[in-house]
């Protein structure tokens, strides 16, 4: 039970991360762009702020929206787990965040690289970046993402000491 709730948190990460996409690129194409606010000759540092403000919404929907999903997950699973009497370990729980951020930087990066389908919202114009900056960006999402999953079952399937001595 409590591989097939991890698992299913690991997908949903994934499957996240691959939907909103898109707004990752779109960010660092912008930030790229902020460069050239500031060359020699510009006349166009007016804009700026406008820019830093599209920068933080799509770094924010890119970070959020993975995040809310996966939460709720994590409390419908944690719910579960906890119905069942099943515990997380500090280490399962520890392990679980390493391989499966491994995991998705690998995937990530070879699905940049391929220029999967699945991917979207893909811009036409694709970020000078490499892809391997790309994929541990998405990589750091999904830590964040499951730490936050993890963080949530531990606290619902903890073990609470009665303090109660009624007989």
């Amino acid at each position: 039970m409590k591989f097939t709730v991890f698992g299913l948190i690991f997908l949903i990460s994934v499957a996240a991360t691959c939907l909103l996409y898109g707004w990752l690129e779109s960010s660092v194409n912008m930030m790229e762009g902020l460069r050239q606010l500031f060359a020699l000759g510009a006349t166009t540092v007016v804009f700026s702020p406008f820019l830093l403000l599209f920068i933080a919404l799509t770094v924010g929907v890119f970070i959020g929206t993975p995040l809310l999903v996966v939460a709720m997950v994590a409390t419908a699973g944690g719910f579960l787990l906890r119905s069942n009497a099943v515990t997380v370990s500090r280490s399962f729980a520890l392990s679980f965040v390493l391989v499966a951020v491994l995991c998705q930087f690998a995937f990530m990066l070879f699905a940049i690289e391929q220029n999967a389908s699945f991917l979207y919202g893909r811009p036409r114009v694709h970020p000078t970046a490499p892809a391997y900056v790309l994929a541990f960006l998405a990589g750091a999402n999904s830590g964040l993402n499951l730490s936050v999953a993890v963080l949530i079952i531990r606290k619902l399937t903890a073990r609470t000491k009665s303090t109660s001595n009624i007989p």
